[in-house]
């Protein structure tokens, strides 16, 4: 478990606040996107559906970036981390700010993508440093939900500028966001207390630093948690729940925004939940982690044999277990926090990312392949049952893996709180 010294004063919070600040703007950056598409195609002068593109790229530049990021995390610190992906974030954003082509555009989201995957993890690494262990859980609840406002950003304000004043200034203003998280992280985040000795990885590192995350047993652990609990929430914001709520349910356009923002605000009301439960109950975390997108599943069943469009009242309970999902992904942080060696949280929270995300991505070709075949290029409700149906065989994959392994770290150490 990793120690803190937990220093008390106004400077912990300043801290953790300055990583929470970067968060929500990576957040504001990763998320302007989806906004804009239709400025993005007069931009590039390119269709509309191409720019799917932009995010498709992201996605997969941010999922294999975790590890990468999680080594660097480990040598570097979170200062340090934090203040390299925001400065990568802020060149991105204003290469794409002053964009005119596809590929420039395409080639900005790679750098946009790969600056966001060194944020999160960084953020929440400084809060077992600076915090007793017993606040730990619920802070970093806290800090997925205030990082939300970066999603508020792009889908108010950033909404206004793209209007009112067009394309450069929009994105040059998320630009600004993010080299002023990077300037706020060199004067205010710190990795560790004064006096203290921050767990900095030294000797192995690389691929051989890697290989020991991936073989112990609590990392597999945190990813397995993190694919079952993270996966649903990720195929339907990141490509699929819009399309099946207005093709596979019907709504209109108002409907299912309307349905989306409910997603937004049950995180911001979960998350706290989660983590104070995550922390009264530390021998209970994989049950508790497991048992919302169980009950995800459940709805999901019911949504799909349901016949003809499902009631809103339904719809509602979806969306809220599905945005439920998030927090309860989480709590594979904090197994990792108290499983894993301290210098190997960095990577061990990279591989756990990746978990959620290979997964989601794995799904949405599973989804699209289905489409494609039952839809026969013009997909109905019908095609989207079926290929939303598909959802279920990775999760429970995920589910018995998670099982598995956190009986294997019971037989090794019976007192370990899972």
């Amino acid at each position: 478990m990793v120690q803190s010294a937990a220093p008390g004063g106004v400077r912990p919070w300043i801290i953790w606040l300055a990583g929470t600040f970067v968060f929500a703007a990576a957040m504001f950056s990763r998320t302007s996107f989806g906004v804009a598409g239709i400025q993005a195609a007069e931009q590039f002068g390119s269709p509309v559906a191409l720019m799917s593109a932009f995010v498709i790229v992201q996605m997969v530049v941010y999922a294999s970036m975790q590890l990468p990021s999680g080594l660097l995390l480990d040598r570097l610190g979170s200062r340090t981390s934090l203040t390299i992906g925001a400065c990568v974030m802020a060149l991105g954003q204003l290469i794409l700010a002053l964009a005119t082509s596809f590929p420039v555009g395409l080639a900005a989201r790679v750098l946009i993508g790969g600056g966001d995957a060194m944020i999160w993890i960084s953020a929440i690494r400084l809060i077992p440093l600076w915090f007793p262990a017993r606040r730990v859980a619920l802070l970093t609840q806290l800090s997925s939900v205030l990082g939300q406002a970066g999603q508020w950003a792009s889908a108010v304000p950033l909404v206004r500028i793209l209007t009112n004043f067009g394309w450069t200034p929009a994105f040059l203003t998320v630009a600004g966001a993010c080299l002023l998280g990077g300037v706020l992280t060199v004067l205010l985040v710190r990795n560790s207390p004064p006096g203290t000795e921050p767990p900095i990885a030294r000797g192995v590192g690389g691929v051989a630093g890697l290989r020991e995350v991936v073989r112990l047993p609590a990392a597999q652990l945190a990813f397995f948690m993190h694919m079952s609990t993270a996966y649903f929430p990720l195929v339907f914001t990141f490509m699929w729940g819009y399309p099946y709520l207005r093709v596979g349910q019907g709504l209109s356009d108002a409907q299912a925004g309307w349905l989306m923002t409910i997603f937004v605000f049950t995180g911001v009301v979960v998350g706290p939940i989660t983590g104070m439960l995550t922390q009264r109950f530390l021998d209970r975390r994989v049950a508790l982690a497991l048992s919302i997108p169980t009950v995800t599943v459940l709805v999901w069943i019911v949504v799909l044999v349901w016949p003809g469009q499902a009631p809103m009242a339904l719809l509602v309970t979806l969306i809220i277990c599905l945005a439920s999902c998030y927090p309860a992904s989480n709590i594979g942080f904090d197994t990792n926090r108290t499983l894993l060696p301290p210098h190997r949280m960095g990577t061990g929270s990279g591989f756990l990312i990746v978990g959620g995300f290979l997964g989601a991505l794995v799904e949405i070709g599973i989804i699209a392949a289905v489409l494609s075949l039952v839809g026969d290029g013009n997909p109905g409700p019908g095609a989207f049952r079926a290929a939303m149906a598909s959802q279920f065989v990775i999760w429970v994959f995920a589910v018995f893996m998670t099982l598995r392994t956190r009986r294997r770290i019971k037989q090794d150490d019976p007192t370990a709180e899972l």
